[in-house]
């Protein structure tokens, strides 16, 4: 199910059926893509995905097609690597520094497509004072991460901000389309054998859906313009 996450109503979009043995990714991609078919008009800015969906090509595509990716790193294939043959990586796409500290950020630069971070035993006043300096500048070492080395880990914005917790934290939606479509209008409680008569209930619920969104008028309101028609 695809939901539009940033609608008041947690609005649904397209919906597919899959089967449950298939995996979250490429039930991800068929039904992606299917739905670019059937809506070729609409347009998508931002993608918010769960860990399932952390492949490098996923990235690839929405860097292709200018969609800004938000997904949760899978904890399975990530921890500390090593970058640019000098410092690891946390899972928080921060560098960490040869003493296992994390740097600390000191600002994007948006024209050059990178993010900078300093040395954590280090400030504006002091200068660094580590006692294993592993740089000669005055302010310690700093570290440039670009965008484009590793999209799955340095996002922007950076995965460890507030701005792209904020942004991710709407893939609740979904969570709240579905409990809408299953509970509330008893998805379930259907004894369909037939694929279409599920699709059939589905969609149906799914209108009703969108007509709660409508600011519908109140009883009396809508029993006046009734009047005034007939009339």
């Amino acid at each position: 199910m695809y939901v539009a996450s940033d609608s008041y109503s947690d609005l649904p979009v397209f919906p597919l059926l899959e089967q449950a043995s298939r995996h979250d990714m490429l039930s991800f991609l068929h039904s992606f893509f299917t739905m670019k078919a059937y809506l070729p008009q609409f347009h998508i800015e931002k993608l918010l995905l769960d860990s399932a969906h952390d492949a490098y090509s996923v990235y690839d595509y929405c860097k292709r097609e200018t969609i800004t990716p938000f997904i949760d790193l899978n904890p399975g294939h990530t921890g500390y690597f090593t970058y640019k043959d000098d410092f690891t990586m946390g899972k928080d796409s921060v560098p960490v520094c040869k003493l296992g500290l994390r740097m600390h950020k000191d600002g994007y630069e948006a024209a050059k497509h990178r993010a900078k971070y300093r040395c954590p035993k280090a400030n504006r006043r002091q200068g660094c004072f580590c006692e294993h300096p592993c740089s000669p500048a005055k302010y310690g070492r700093t570290v440039h991460i670009f965008t484009d080395d590793n999209p799955r880990l340095f996002n922007i914005p950076p995965g460890d901000s507030k701005a792209w917790e904020k942004e991710y934290d709407r893939r609740t939606s979904v969570e709240r389309s579905n409990k809408r479509e299953k509970e509330d209008y008893k998805l379930e409680d259907g004894r369909h054998r037939s694929t279409k008569m599920w699709y059939c209930r589905l969609y149906g619920i799914m209108m009703l859906q969108h007509l709660d969104a409508w600011e519908m008028p109140s009883a009396e309101a809508f029993q006046e313009s009734l009047l005034e028609f007939t009339a």
